[in-house]
């Protein structure tokens, strides 16, 4: 995913603090507390990207909602990004610094689609393969869309192998509509 300029920069800005007070996991453990609030509730959502409630307001609200819950580092974060008008991106911010963290700690995110679920074995079948392939350690995200109708699709630090049944169709169908055999008389 893309994310604004905006988000990279604080979250750049939030994982040097987290490294330097040595709250890393306790930060990222937020973030993801915080991210899990703003897609479990509409109404925050809203009040988030309100321009109408003011800052202070909002403040006081998320004080409310999140009291003993956040680290104070991550409170005081949260805190300025309202203050200063930049509480819309709260959740892209956080899903970014959660992005970096694993970059920070050497941990490659592989994604993967399947037409069904896979099993356990499969998952650690592939984690190891990509372990030695890669030298890094692996996180494996998974999703299922029966629209694949069979094999899998696998994305890795940028590159993307396809190697669904979709996917080759899509494929031999590109091929058969491709006319640049045709003489150009």
């Amino acid at each position: 995913m893309n994310y604004p300029r905006v988000a990279s920069r604080y979250s750049k800005a939030l994982l040097e603090l987290a490294i330097e007070q040595n709250s890393l996991d306790q930060v990222n453990d937020n973030a993801s507390a915080l991210i899990a609030a703003i897609q479990g509730s509409r109404d925050l959502e809203l009040l988030l990207k309100s321009p109408v409630v003011k800052a202070d307001k909002k403040q006081n609200i998320l004080k409310a909602i999140f009291t003993d819950s956040f680290t104070p580092l991550f409170e005081g974060f949260v805190m300025l990004l309202t203050k200063n008008g930049r509480e819309r991106h709260l959740a892209e911010i956080c899903e970014k610094f959660q992005k970096d963290v694993l970059v920070h700690k050497g941990i490659v995110e592989a994604h993967v689609l399947t037409a069904v679920a896979l099993t356990e074995s499969a998952k650690e079948s592939l984690v190891s393969k990509l372990k030695s392939q890669l030298n890094k350690e692996v996180v494996l995200v998974e999703s299922v869309d029966a629209a694949a109708i069979g094999g899998m699709k696998l994305r890795v630090e940028g590159y993307e192998l396809d190697g669904t049944i979709a996917g080759k169709l899509r494929s031999l169908k590109h091929g058969l509509v491709d006319k640049s055999y045709e003489s150009k008389y």
